[in-house]
């Protein structure tokens, strides 16, 4: 037998089994297909036919765009960054300035960062801080009212003051 006849079978059978006739003229007592069948079974057709068109004709993907990558050989802090070196100082701020705390993280896990400062609530965290160097994390602040902070993580303590503009 050719395909042709294997799918007028396979059809026939289909048909059989589902309680249609392929007759066209209906006689009393005979079952037709529901409508929600004949409305799944097209969703289903259409979805077959979606993904044996997407076999023979797969999309193109969308060209991977390279962007630079940062070097951070050289990096320097700003001088509103702190970092380890800085360790045993005191700086002076602004009231509204901001600064950063940047530590390697092997050495000064985030976690352990302590802030003591009285009042409690002379410092404010932002988040818009610039990038740092892998391995290294940073915690940005705003001085947001007067007074002095302790941060420490360990061996490293530095001494925040936050002061009214001169």
């Amino acid at each position: 037998m050719t395909k042709t006849g294997y799918s007028s079978l396979f059809l026939l059978l289909i048909l059989l089994f589902t309680g249609c006739s392929p007759v066209k003229n209906q006689q009393p007592g005979e079952q037709t297909i529901l409508p929600n069948l004949v409305t799944g079974t097209a969703v289903v057709s259409a979805k077959f036919t979606q993904a044996a068109e997407a076999t023979m004709y797969p999309a193109a993907p969308f060209p991977t765009e390279l962007y630079p990558t940062m070097d951070w050989t050289g990096w320097t802090p700003s001088p509103s960054e702190i970092v380890a070196s800085d360790s045993g100082k005191s700086f002076d701020f602004w009231l509204t300035s901001r600064f950063s705390i940047v530590l390697k993280e092997t050495e000064y896990p985030a976690a352990n960062l302590e802030l003591n400062c009285v009042p409690e609530i002379i410092l404010g965290r932002i988040s818009n801080v610039m990038g740092v160097p892998p391995d290294y994390y940073v915690i940005g602040y705003e001085g947001s009212g007067m007074g002095q902070c302790m941060i420490q993580n360990g061996p490293f303590e530095v001494t925040i003051n936050i002061v009214d503009h001169p």
